[in-house]
């Protein structure tokens, strides 16, 4: 059921500043025109128009040159898993299996951090996956060499000297965020800390 105008009014009068502008910022591209512009009045009622102004980003073309200043912006922050400001960072996703006897569990997670962590991430995943994957009649024995083969592959992209496919769609995706905290460090931080 679609909420109506005076619904959507009142939920958006009950979220904090926080919750308003993550709504802007990452779902504004979803939303109807006339649910866009009760988030833009609730934000402007809350004198936090100039980030509303910036979450518009999501509602027009970026193009490539944009967007690869995003991208480039993200990688130079320093790794959210070791701290180190050495490398550039990239991104890959680990998978793990863990199966005990009758069930299986497979989960894949997007890591962001510098090449040397995500190598560590992956090369977890695989040790966790050979000796906890196997385990389960029958899934464990087709998922794990498959979540083994996934990490291999995962892995060679970890060490690209420039962004890989997968970071890039990361910076994609979370545009909006990113121009609302193109001044903030500490938010920029917690896109790559905090992925969700």
């Amino acid at each position: 059921m679609i909420p109506n105008l005076e619904q959507l009014r009142k939920n958006y009068e009950q979220f904090d500043d926080k919750k308003l502008l993550r709504i802007a910022s990452e779902e504004a591209a979803r939303l109807r025109p006339d649910a866009l512009e009760l988030l833009k009045q609730e934000i402007a009622r809350r004198g936090l128009t100039t980030d509303a102004a910036k979450a518009d980003i999501l509602t027009k073309e970026v193009n490539a040159e944009e967007l690869a200043g995003h991208v480039e912006t993200l990688r130079n922050l320093p790794c959210p898993i070791c701290g180190s400001t050495g490398e550039k960072l990239n991104a890959t996703i680990v998978s793990n299996v863990m199966s005990f006897i009758v069930f299986t569990h497979q989960s894949k997670e997007v890591k962001i951090a510098c090449p040397r962590c995500l190598n560590k991430q992956n090369n977890n995943a695989m040790v966790k996956t050979a000796l906890l994957g196997w385990w389960g009649i029958p899934f464990g024995l087709i998922r794990t060499p498959a979540a083994l083969m996934f990490n291999a592959r995962q892995k060679a992209q970890n060490d690209l000297p420039e962004a890989n496919d997968l970071f890039k769609s990361f910076v994609y995706g979370r545009l909006g965020r990113i121009e609302v905290n193109k001044n903030n460090p500490e938010g920029l931080q917690d896109i790559i800390t905090h992925i969700r």
